[in-house]
């Protein structure tokens, strides 16, 4: 049975405050001594995805990452669509596509796990065809 724990991102905001938190977890599971493999889609940490695996060592009980070990060939995208009825569309256009979609109701923005077989140059090319910058990026 797979070992899952909460790996905790340190993350670093910018001049504008954001992300408005100054960590994020997921789920991994272990795969080795201080080695787990990350097994949801980010939202607001950069350069991980599903399936990469990280290195951890504990800081204060938590297992904060401190290394990426491997890329497993997924692309994480951030999409940000304020329009409910679009964000559905655009939802059901990269699920279509091949993509997983990890979205709240709650918030405009959603990440897009894209696995190795999907075209991300296709997923890519739909999303800046509809992004105006304001109410879609």
């Amino acid at each position: 049975m797979d070992h899952y724990e909460k790996i905790v991102f340190k993350l670093t905001q910018d001049e504008d405050g954001y992300p408005g938190v100054s960590f994020e977890s997921v789920w991994g599971v272990q795969v080795g001594p201080n080695q787990y493999k990350v097994d949801n889609v980010p939202v607001y940490v950069y350069g991980v995805s599903k399936g990469d695996v990280v290195k951890i060592e504990q800081v204060d009980g938590e297992s904060v990452v401190t290394d990426l070990l491997y890329r497993s060939g997924h692309y994480t995208l951030r999409v940000f669509v304020e329009d409910q009825d679009l964000k559905a569309q655009v939802v059901k256009d990269i699920t279509a596509r091949g993509g997983r979609c990890s979205v709240s109701s709650a918030f405009s923005l959603f990440s897009v796990d894209l696995p190795p077989e999907v075209d991300f140059q296709a997923v890519d090319s739909y999303l800046n065809a509809l992004a105006d910058g304001d109410t879609f990026a």
